[in-house]
């Protein structure tokens, strides 16, 4: 019974006791990008559970000033439009976090905090401005994440 991995297939990852270096698994947030270059946005400590992100900034394209992504808004049949760039959930299993952002995604950075704070999901988000990217957290994500002294 393996007490130490981390595994990533597809994207989602599950991380369940301690590296080589014996702290929790270091993963990076892929911060988006305008150049297609990956870069990191934020790295957290992964330990006994999943962990998923989805976005907008690498599958898309541009017509008459309009991005339109992959992510399908169900209730319109069409490309979402938002200014959500990214959403990372961490869940109990790779498969649940990876549900959730491609769900959480489609509702947009607003009700995404909504539904994440009332039922106590982890959430980070990359928000899209006129000057580049901002982040936001849920509360379950900053407790989860906070460094321990």
């Amino acid at each position: 019974n393996a007490q130490n991995y981390m595994v990533e297939i597809g994207g989602e990852i599950r991380a369940k006791g301690k590296n080589i270096e014996g702290k929790p698994w270091q993963i990076a947030i892929e911060k988006p990008t305008t150049t297609g270059e990956r870069a990191v946005e934020a790295v957290i400590g992964l330990n006994n559970m999943g962990m998923a992100s989805s976005g907008d900034y690498r599958i898309y394209f541009e017509e008459n000033g309009k991005r339109f992504a992959h992510e399908i808004d169900p209730k319109t049949g069409y490309p979402i439009q938002h200014h959500l760039a990214s959403i990372t959930v961490l869940a109990p299993t790779s498969m649940t976090a990876d549900g959730l952002s491609t769900g959480l995604f489609v509702l947009g950075e607003d009700k995404a905090l909504e539904v994440a704070e009332k039922n106590n999901l982890a959430i980070y988000l990359i928000i899209r401005t006129d000057n580049g990217f901002v982040t936001k957290s849920s509360s379950a994500f900053k407790k989860l994440t906070e460094t321990k002294e």
